[in-house]
């Protein structure tokens, strides 16, 4: 295996939030996605979130510079304790790779359609 440094193309914005709800974590999404539509940042797309409402975590992916990311999470208000660099894995960077979900994907690509079921 050769070693080679990750290039980090994604960032999660890592919100912990008392109390999260489905709608609310929704409402989030929507408030990043009319904040890329009202003043969009070139390279700069929001991907989806994950939710764990247990946990009372959400977790949102955008592609993008790091610096790009935190300035639209923050003028669309989204409530994160920190952004993250991160790299794809397994799937994840396959899925980069093929369908252009990583850096300077365009909204509406890749990441943000479900995989299609594997058989067994």
């Amino acid at each position: 295996m050769t070693a080679r440094e990750p290039e980090p193309g994604w960032q999660i914005a890592e919100c912990l939030l008392p109390g999260l709800t489905l709608p609310a974590a929704e409402e989030l999404a929507q408030r990043i996605t009319a904040e890329l539509a009202s003043r969009p940042r070139p390279g700069v797309s929001f991907l989806g979130s994950l939710l764990m409402p247990g946990d009372e975590v959400l977790l949102c992916l955008f592609s993008g510079p790091r610096a790009d990311v935190l300035a639209v999470s923050e003028r669309a208000g989204l409530p994160f304790e920190r952004v993250l660099s991160c790299v794809g894995l397994g799937a994840l960077a396959a899925a980069a790779g093929d369908s252009g979900s990583g850096p300077g994907a365009e909204p509406g690509q890749g990441m943000s359609q479900r995989p299609e079921p594997k058989e067994p």
